[in-house]
Formats: structure tokens, C-alpha cells, sequence
């Protein structure tokens, strides 16, 4: 189920299902009970199997805040057992008002946290039902500490969560660079057909996303690297970076400038010791 791709990136997030001879395995339930029962509909508009298992990409509320329908609907739950996050801080009730403002109350209705898992994934587990394999795997912590990727082997076949969005500006303010430029060796390596980004559209050429988001991550090292190397304080730093959209935490400029942050302090850590390049 595709996200809201005329917003790109700041659009919904996309989901997805695999249907098999067993039941269904959904991946990621999208960011509020409501549009989980849009999920729900849009499975049974295709068939009335089983939805058996949802697996969580991460746990950033956009990814997961449905879940409670999928659960209501039979599914047992994948995902990191790791569910720290910058967004969460604040404790679940400061979580859930901040998203409530987000996507209005009616859209949160029925909600309950469902996100723990019923089978948890920390290095890598695989599914198999009715003759679909399904590989569930943690790739590296490179956009959050619970980041999980879903390959289907026979059809090459990637769902990539939030590693991997349309513009290729994938956050790393819950999760490292170097680790995210890790995974997308590994997903390179793995030659997907079909990549599903966390958000946007498919691209027609996965290799070209995962080259452009390696390109803007190892671009964005090497110039805070240099300001760190020069003595250029933080704030000196950002200068040349649009400023972030205030009601917009998530838009191409407010990504960029968080990244720059983020990048920033690992350079900084790197250059006095404290952290492995």
C-alpha cells in the first residue's frame, strides 16, 4: 500500500503484505489506527486468508501506530526488541499527544501500543508459509537502533523501511551514518528488483536510490568532517544549510539541517578519539 507519493517523503509511509497459501504477512501498519483499518481493507479487497504475522521496519510512531488493528485482526507481531527513540524521550503519553496533533484525534481512536514483539528479530529470522520464503533481518542500527529489512529471495524483492525513502535523504537522528552506509552495502549486495521505500514511490531503479543516498551521506560526512578538522563551531556550520520548517520536521530541509546535527557530533566524536570512523 503505498504512501501518499504526491508528498513524497513527507507523505504517509508505505506498507505492504505478501500473500501465501498460509495466510498474510504485512509489513509495517502505517501511522494511526485509521489508516491501519485502510491497510485491513486494502488486504481483504485481495484475499480473505489469515493476516498471520505484521513485521515492524522500526518503531517510529509512523510505522507502527496501526498496529493495534492488525493485532485485533490476528496477527502476532516481528520486530527489534529495541524500541528506543528520539520521539519517545518524553514517555509514551507525551509520544502519543505529540502524535494526536499530527494526525488528529478521530485518526487515533482505538489506539493502543502494539508494537511489542511476539517474536523478536535481532540478528536475522526467516518465514516460511505455504511455499513463500520471507527473511527478516536486522541490517545495522543505521536509522534507528530497531531498524528490520524484509527480502523475499525468490522475487528480489526488498522492503527496506525507512533505510531507504524516495529522495534519498534517509534520517539518520535516531541511528549512526556510518552504519546506514553499511546497510546499503549489504542491500546493494543483496541486487533487489523491487525496492519499497520507507516512504514515497518505488523507484524504477533501486540501484540508483541506494547510489544516491550513499552519495548525499558520504557528502554530508566530508563537509562536517572538514568543519570539525577546521575548528568551525556547529552553528558556523549550519550556515549554509536551509533553515528547518518549523510545523515540518520531516521536509527535505528539516531533514537535511537534523542529519547535519546528527553528522556533525560523529565527526566531532571521531576527530577526538571517542568514536571508530
Amino acid at each position: 500500500m503505498l504512501g501518499d507519493t504526491g508528498r513524497g517523503v513527507e507523505g504517509r509511509p508505505n506498507a505492504g503484505f505478501v500473500v501465501t497459501a498460509e495466510g498474510v504477512v504485512v509489513i509495517d501498519a502505517l501511522a494511526s489506527p485509521r489508516q491501519g483499518e485502510q491497510l485491513l481493507r486494502a488486504i481483504r479487497r485481495v484475499t480473505d486468508r489469515p493476516v498471520v504475522w505484521l513485521v515492524l521496519t522500526h518503531h517510529h510512531p509512523d510505522h507502527h501506530f496501526g498496529a493495534v488493528v492488525l493485532r485485533k485482526a490476528g496477527a502476532r507481531v516481528i520486530a527489534h526488541p529495541d524500541k528506543r527513540t528520539l520521539a519517545s524521550e518524553g514517555g509514551e503519553d507525551a509520544l502519543i499527544a505529540d502524535w494526536v496533533r499530527v494526525v488528529g484525534l478521530d485518526a487515533m481512536r482505538g489506539f493502543e501500543f502494539a508494537d511489542a514483539p511476539d517474536r523478536p528479530v535481532t540478528a536475522a529470522d526467516t518465514l516460511r508459509l505455504g511455499g513463500t520464503t520471507v527473511v527478516i533481518a536486522h541490517p545495522g542500527g543505521g536509522h534507528s537502533p530497531g531498524d528490520l529489512i524484509v527480502w523475499l529471495p525468490r522475487e528480489a524483492v526488498l522492503f527496506a523501511g525507512d533505510v531507504l525513502v524516495e529522495d534519498g535523504v534517509s534520517m539518520v537522528v535516531d541511528g549512526n551514518s556510518s552504519e546506514l552506509l553499511r546497510v546499503l552495502d549489504t542491500v546493494s549486495g543483496m541486487r533487489p528488483r523491487v525496492v519499497v521505500p520507507g516512504h514515497g514511490a518505488i523507484p524504477a531503479r533501486p540501484a540508483e536510490l541506494i547510489g544516491r543516498t550513499r552519495d548525499y551521506l558520504t557528502g554530508l560526512q566530508a563537509e562536517m568532517r572538514a568543519a570539525v578538522e577546521r575548528g568551525v563551531p556547529m552553528r558556523r556550520a549550519m550556515a549554509s544549510l536551509p533553515p528547518a520548517d518549523e510545523t515540518r520536521p520531516v521536509s527535505l530541509n528539516s531533514r537535511r539541517r537534523r542529519n547535519a546535527v546528527r553528522v556533525y557530533v560523529e565527526e566531532e566524536r571521531k576527530y577526538m578519539g571517542l568514536e571508530s570512523p
